[in-house]
């Protein structure tokens, strides 16, 4: 309901996640296990000279540095900057409005998503059967969609969850003057994770 890229999301924790299990493994060897402690005291030695001889046959003009040094922070800044970019996009594709129309062609009629939102609200907030609810507003393909999430009491049908918050939709709808598309989410109670979702167009 946002715009993350979802699959871009999961590959990078997957990428982390494995790295990161990678070198946590290579460590406890290294630490635990004598045979593969002393491979890497000697693979260090080893690394160390590669180094040192690649640092030396890649001078930076007369600076006496190596290129490769700037060429590593470089990259480093590029990374940090590519996952600040990929932070900041988190959770973006919320909406402010609701509803805008052309009404004529001196003006047009706006309503704020929170209106929406609030009306909802009301209408399933006090509810018996909920325990806890959640209306917000996103943007899908430049269209403003409604999600609403409700939490069931235990024992309360998914079904007649769905009956309310359409009903409550349906109100809206008859006080907007149009249908707003609407994305229901249930969760709470056995019968309720076992239900999936429900679209209300």
């Amino acid at each position: 309901m946002n715009s993350t890229n979802r699959a871009a999301n999961r590959l990078l924790i997957l990428l982390v996640g494995l790295l990161l299990l990678v070198v946590g493994a290579a460590a406890a060897a290294a630490v635990l296990i004598p045979v593969v402690r002393d491979g890497c005291k000697d693979a260090t030695g080893q690394v160390t000279a590669q180094v040192s001889e690649w640092l030396q046959q890649t001078p930076l003009g007369d600076t006496g540095v190596s290129w490769i040094l700037p060429a590593l922070l470089v990259l480093a800044v590029l990374a940090v900057i590519l996952l600040i970019v990929f932070i900041v996009r988190q959770g973006r594709g919320h909406t402010g409005i609701a509803v805008r129309e052309s009404t004529s062609e001196h003006g047009a009629t706006v309503v704020e998503s929170a209106v929406a939102e609030q009306v909802l609200q009301d209408a399933i907030g006090g509810r018996p059967e909920f325990v806890a609810s959640h209306v917000s507003t996103y943007r899908v393909k430049r269209t403003p969609v409604l999600k609403i999430s409700v939490t069931c009491r235990r024992g309360v049908s998914p079904k007649d969850a769905a009956v309310i918050v359409e009903d409550a939709v349906r109100a809206l709808d008859l006080l907007l003057g149009r249908q707003l598309p609407a994305l229901v989410q249930i969760s709470g109670g056995f019968r309720a994770r076992i239900t999936s979702t429900t679209r209300l167009q």
